[in-house]
C-alpha cells in the first residue's frame, strides 16, 4: 500500500502490478439484492421524467431519463425501481441514482431490444447499447468529424498502481480479445488495430491478430497519453493523437462477447485490495453496492477509514457504502485510518520534487502557486496546466502534502465549464 510521499535524490520510480502465472479465479459476488445505477443528468435536465418507484426493469434493460437523452446505463438484474434520486459525483457532476430491487415481485425477465440488433452490428447499435459494459467503451471518437479515427488502440495494461483487470483479460481471455478486435475493426471500417500490453504479456498478446507493443512496467508508461507519445507517435507522427480510439481489454471482450450470444455481460472484474493488504480478483455486476463487496470480506469500516474506488494514483474516495461498482471502476481499495495520509496547509518549499518526476516536463512548482490563488487562467495560458496527464506523481511526491492532482482536476473542470458557458451564451 502507497503510504508516504518521500524526498531524495533519485527520481522516485514506481511500478505496476505484474500478472506472470495465471491468477486464480475471481470471487463472484452473488446474491446481490439490490443494484445501483448512475445516469448522467444533462443540464436541466429532471431525473424523474421516464423513470417511476416501481416500474418494472429486465435484466439487460437499457435505462434512459428522456427520450432523446444520450446518457443510459443498463441494469445487470431485473427487478422494481424502489429508489430514484439526485447524486452530486465528482467536481459538482450530477447524475440521477436509480436503486433496482431484484427481490421484489417476481422476474421481469431479459430484455431482448439488442438480441435482434447484434445480428447485425454497426456503430450506431454498439454506440447505443453497448457503452454500458464492463471497462466503459467509447464509441464518440468514430461520430467526430473532425477528427477522423485512423486505428484503434487496446489497452491490455492497467493505467493506475496495484490494478490488474486488463492484464488479466489479455492472460485469459485472448481469444476474447480477438473477437472483439475482430468485430470493432469490421463495424468502423478501421484495419488498423493495436494491442499495448506490458512486456511480460507480449507473447500471449501475439494470438490477438493484431499489432503488438509493449510498454514497461514503470509508472505511467501505461497512460493512453504516454502511449500515444512514445509507441504511436514515433510510428504516425506527431499528429496520432488525433486519430487513435481507446480501448480496454475489458471492453473488447465485453463487445466481442455482446455480439457472440446476443446478451450485454454485465459482470465487472475489480481488483480488491482489503485493510490488511491482501489483493484478490473479484467478479461484480455492475451496480452492485460497496457493501455487499465488504460483506464478502469481512471488512468493517471504523471511523476514520477511507475507501477509494480506482488506484492509488487517480482514485477518488467515496463516502457512502451503497455507492455501486460502474463500468469502469477497476480497484476498490480499503485504507486502514492509520494508513490514511493526512493532507496539510503547509505552502509549497520549492523542492523541486514534483518537476524532476513529472512525466510532461510540467513546472509544477510553479502552477501550484497559481491554481491555490485561484488564477486558472494564467495557470493555463503560462504554465501548461492543460498538459498535465494527471497521473498523480506530484502528489505522491509532495513534501509539504499539497493535493496538487485535485488543484489540478478543479482547475481544468472549472475553466472546462466557464468555456463552455461561454459557448452557449454565444
Amino acid at each position: 500500500m502507497i503510504k508516504r510521499s518521500f524526498f531524495g535524490l533519485v527520481k522516485p520510480k514506481l511500478h505496476y502490478e505484474v500478472i506472470d502465472e495465471a491468477p486464480a479465479e475471481p470471487v463472484s459476488i452473488t446474491g446481490v439484492k439490490q443494484t445501483k445505477l448512475f445516469i448522467a443528468q444533462s443540464p436541466g435536465q429532471a431525473g424523474e421524467e421516464m423513470l417511476k418507484v416501481g416500474d418494472p426493469v429486465k435484466a439487460g434493460q437499457k435505462i434512459t431519463l428522456a427520450p432523446d437523452a444520450k446518457a443510459y446505463a443498463t441494469a445487470a438484474a431485473g427487478g422494481q425501481i424502489a429508489e430514484i434520486s439526485d447524486f452530486i459525483g465528482l467536481l459538482g457532476k450530477k447524475y440521477t441514482m436509480v436503486t433496482i430491487d431484484g427481490s421484489a415481485g417476481g422476474d421481469p425477465g431479459e430484455d431482448d431490444a439488442f438480441k435482434a440488433l447484434s445480428q447485425s452490428p454497426s456503430l450506431e447499435n454498439a454506440a447505443a447499447y453497448l457503452a454500458g459494459l464492463p471497462g466503459k467503451p467509447d464509441f464518440t471518437p468514430f461520430f467526430d468529424k473532425e477528427k477522423k479515427v485512423k486505428a484503434i488502440v487496446v489497452c491490455g495494461a492497467d493505467r493506475d498502481l496495484l490494478t490488474t483487470t486488463n492484464q488479466y483479460f489479455v492472460r485469459n481471455n485472448i481469444i476474447a480479445i480477438k473477437t472483439g478486435i475482430d468485430l470493432l475493426c469490421r463495424i468502423t471500417g478501421i484495419s488498423n488495430a493495436i494491442l499495448v500490453v506490458p512486456q511480460h504479456l507480449e507473447q500471449v498478446a501475439g494470438s490477438s491478430g493484431a499489432i503488438v507493443k509493449t510498454v514497461d512496467s514503470e509508472y505511467p508508461s501505461a497512460h493512453p497519453e504516454l502511449i500515444m507519445q512514445h509507441l504511436l507517435a514515433a510510428d504516425e507522427g506527431k499528429s496520432a493523437a488525433a486519430g487513435i480510439a481507446f480501448f480496454s481489454a475489458e471492453a473488447v471482450c465485453a463487445i466481442g462477447a455482446a455480439y457472440s450470444t446476443g446478451k450485454l455481460p454485465m459482470e465487472k472484474i475489480i481488483t480488491v485490495i482489503t485493510k490488511d493488504g491482501n489483493q484478490r480478483l473479484v467478479s461484480a455486476p455492475i451496480g452492485t453496492p460497496l457493501q455487499s463487496i465488504l460483506s464478502e470480506f469481512g471488512e468493517t469500516l471504523n471511523e476514520g477509514d477511507r475507501v477509494i474506488f480506482g488506484g492509488p494514483m487517480t482514485g477518488v474516495s467515496v463516502f457512502r457504502t451503497d455507492h455501486p461498482v460502474t463500468p469502469d471502476t477497476d480497484a476498490i481499495i480499503v485504507q486502514d485510518a492509520g494508513d490514511v495520509m493526512e493532507r496539510t496547509d503547509t505552502a509549497c518549499t520549492n523542492c523541486g520534487e514534483c518537476i524532476r518526476v513529472c512525466p510532461v516536463n510540467i513546472q509544477v512548482n510553479m502552477l501550484i502557486r497559481l491554481l491555490e490563488a485561484g488564477e486558472y487562467e494564467t495557470a493555463a495560458d503560462q504554465y501548461d496546466l492543460f498538459s498535465c496527464i494527471e497521473c498523480g506523481l506530484c502528489t505522491y511526491v509532495c513534501e509539504s502534502r499539497i493535493p496538487v492532482f485535485q488543484h489540478i482536476k478543479l482547475a481544468k473542470h472549472t475553466l472546462e465549464s466557464m468555456k463552455a458557458a461561454e459557448e452557449t451564451n454565444a
